[in-house]
C-alpha cells in the first residue's frame, strides 16, 4: 500500500511538472502581453496628460508670439537653446519643447538620408546603434511610440536600434532608415522576433494581406498606413528597404521559416492620405483656419 502510495504521488508530480512545462510558454506569453500593454498605456497616457498640461499650451503660445513679432522663423530648437531646456533625468513626465526639437531633428535626419544616401542601412553595427539618444528628449524608458495592425491583434512598443537587448522587448527601429514620422519619400524599416519562446512580435505579420491596416502611434500623431506588397528575401537583400522617391512607406521584417533565420519575411505598408493622421492634441476648428 505505501508502495502504492509513492508510486501516486509520483505519478501526480509528474503530470503537474508535465502540464507546468506545456503551460509556462503560455502564461508567458501573456505576461509579455500584458506588460507591453501596460508600457504602451503609460506612453499613450503620458503623451495626452503633455498636451493637457497648461505649460504645454503656455509654451506653444509663447512661441507663436515670438514668430509673430520677428521676421525670421523662431524655431523650438531656438528657443530650447535660448532657454537652456535640458531632459530631467529624475522625472517621467514628457517635456513638450524637447519633443518638439526631437521632431524637427528627425524630420532633418529624413532629408540627409534622402541627400547623403542609405549605404550604412548594410552594416548591422550601425542600424543597432539607436539614431537618437530618447532619454536627452525627456522620453526616460526608450519607448517611441507604438506600431500596431487591428487585423491580427499586434499592438507593440517601438523601440530606437535594431539591438538584442531593445529586441527583448517589442519592435525595434533600424537607424539609416527613415524615422517614423511620416513623409514623402521615406521608409522606415521595423524588425520583430518571430517564434521568441515566451513571447509573440512580429509571429503574425505572415497573416497580414494587401490592404490590411497598419498604424504608427509617436509623440506627435497617429499615422494611418496599408499592407501594398509581402515577400520573402534574403537577409542580406536590405536595398528592397530603401526609401522610394516619392512614397511614405513603413517596412516589417522577420525571421523567416518559423524558428530559422534563413530569410527574412517583408511587409511593406504605404501611408494613406494625410487626412486619415490623427495629431495630438486634436485639432480644433480654430487650429486649422
Amino acid at each position: 500500500m505505501k508502495k502504492y502510495r509513492i508510486l501516486m504521488a509520483c505519478g501526480v508530480s509528474l503530470l503537474v511538472i508535465g502540464v507546468g512545462i506545456m503551460a509556462a510558454p503560455h502564461i508567458a506569453g501573456f505576461i509579455n502581453e500584458q506588460r507591453m500593454k501596460g508600457t504602451i498605456d503609460e506612453f499613450d497616457e503620458g503623451i495626452a496628460q503633455m498636451y493637457e498640461d497648461t505649460d504645454t499650451s503656455r509654451l506653444a503660445a509663447e512661441i507663436e508670439r515670438i514668430n509673430s513679432s520677428t521676421d525670421t522663423d523662431y524655431t523650438i530648437g531656438d528657443y530650447v537653446r535660448d532657454n537652456n531646456i535640458k531632459a530631467d533625468e529624475k522625472s517621467k513626465k514628457y517635456d513638450w519643447a524637447l519633443l518638439s526639437l526631437l521632431k524637427e531633428q528627425m524630420e532633418q535626419y529624413n532629408v540627409d538620408l534622402i541627400e547623403n544616401g542609405q549605404a550604412e542601412l548594410n552594416d548591422p553595427f550601425s542600424f543597432e546603434q539607436p539614431s537618437f539618444l530618447l532619454n536627452t528628449y525627456s522620453i526616460s524608458d526608450n519607448v517611441f511610440g507604438h506600431i500596431s495592425a487591428p487585423s491580427i491583434k499586434m499592438d507593440l512598443p517601438i523601440y530606437l536600434g535594431a539591438n538584442q537587448y531593445n529586441m527583448n522587448f517589442g519592435a525595434v527601429h533600424l537607424s539609416y532608415s527613415s524615422m517614423p514620422i511620416g513623409g514623402r519619400s521615406t521608409n522606415s524599416v521595423f524588425a520583430a522576433h518571430r517564434g521568441y519562446i515566451g513571447k509573440i512580435f512580429f509571429d503574425n505579420i505572415v497573416f497580414l494581406k494587401a490592404g490590411d491596416d497598419v498604424y504608427i502611434t509617436n509623440p506627435w500623431e497617429k499615422l494611418h498606413y496599408k499592407v501594398t506588397e509581402t515577400a520573402i528575401i534574403s537577409p542580406y537583400d536590405i536595398e528592397q528597404c530603401y526609401i522610394q522617391e516619392g512614397r511614405s512607406l513603413i517596412t516589417l521584417l522577420t525571421c523567416h521559416p518559423y524558428g530559422s533565420n534563413e530569410f527574412r519575411y517583408m511587409v511593406v505598408c504605404e501611408q494613406v492620405n494625410e487626412d486619415d493622421t490623427i495629431k495630438y492634441p486634436p485639432q480644433t476648428e480654430t487650429d486649422t483656419e
